[in-house]
């Protein structure tokens, strides 16, 4: 049998959520110092601008304090994304380094920030319909468009499930990761689906112990959450669709 006739007969690539999490904890646990770093430089990025707004104190009530500080808030959050998105992304191709901390940003601020602009749009334009068919008129049909404008804004959500992994890994801007995003999730519904549940099981099981109110278990749910909930979820991602697109180049 011929090499040909061997990669003709192999058996097809089927991506697997199961295997894309036992990597991503896999890669997590080689790569420990920097992927705790990443979630760490994320969090404080996300919380910087709540911090400089505390410090403000009847200051921040003033319109002009509160555009400023929802301002920086998209700034840092795409500045986190970048960071975190990128880092795990070389964590899961096992060419990571100290140095992607500094590159992230260089590379891919400026995509990272239009794709959050862009989602963040559309996502507040279907709740802003939502609010104004289900609160603002009444009556059975308009409630009934209303609940389509969720269901809408949830499969735009679920269809960007790869934005960002694609953002970094094929560097084409963020018009270009949105699409192939969507085409993913249509020819893969099934598949994100279970990966997007495994992961919002999992973020929920991490936040359970604040509602106990119980002090050591709300200690621990908060160091999950500071060094490895978002780094663990970004990982995921990138390491899904590494094992997606292994099944579109297998078929070239």
């Amino acid at each position: 049998m011929t090499a040909n006739e061997d990669q003709a007969t192999a058996a097809p690539h089927r991506p697997s959520i199961t295997r894309a999490l036992r990597k991503s904890v896999a890669d997590a646990w080689l790569h420990l110092a920097l992927f705790v770093a990443t979630n760490v430089i994320w969090v404080i990025l996300l919380g910087l601008p709540v911090s400089l707004v505390s410090l403000l104190g009847r200051a921040a009530l003033h319109p002009a304090a509160g555009a400023a500080a929802a301002g920086m808030t998209v700034c840092t959050l795409a500045a986190g994304n970048a960071v975190l998105f990128h880092v795990t992304n070389r964590i899961a191709h096992g060419e990571a380094s100290a140095r992607d901390l500094l590159s992230a940003l260089a590379r891919h601020f400026a995509p990272s920030l239009a794709l959050l602009l862009i989602v963040g749009a559309v996502v507040g334009l279907g709740a802003l319909n939502v609010y104004f068919y289900v609160r603002v008129l009444s009556g059975m049909w308009w409630r009934v468009i209303g609940i389509m404008w969720a269901y809408l804004a949830l499969m735009f959500l679920l269809a960007m499930t790869y934005s960002y992994p694609l953002l970094v890994h094929q560097r084409r801007g963020a018009l270009n990761a949105m699409k192939r995003s969507a085409l993913l999730f249509v020819d893969n519904a099934v598949y994100t689906l279970g990966l997007v549940g495994a992961l919002v099981a999992l973020t929920i099981a991490v936040m359970v112990p604040v509602v106990t109110a119980l002090p050591v278990l709300v200690g621990l749910s908060a160091l999950v959450l500071c060094f490895i909930e978002a780094g663990f979820v970004a990982l995921a991602a990138n390491n899904a669709l590494l094992d997606l697109l292994r099944k579109y180049e297998q078929s070239e």
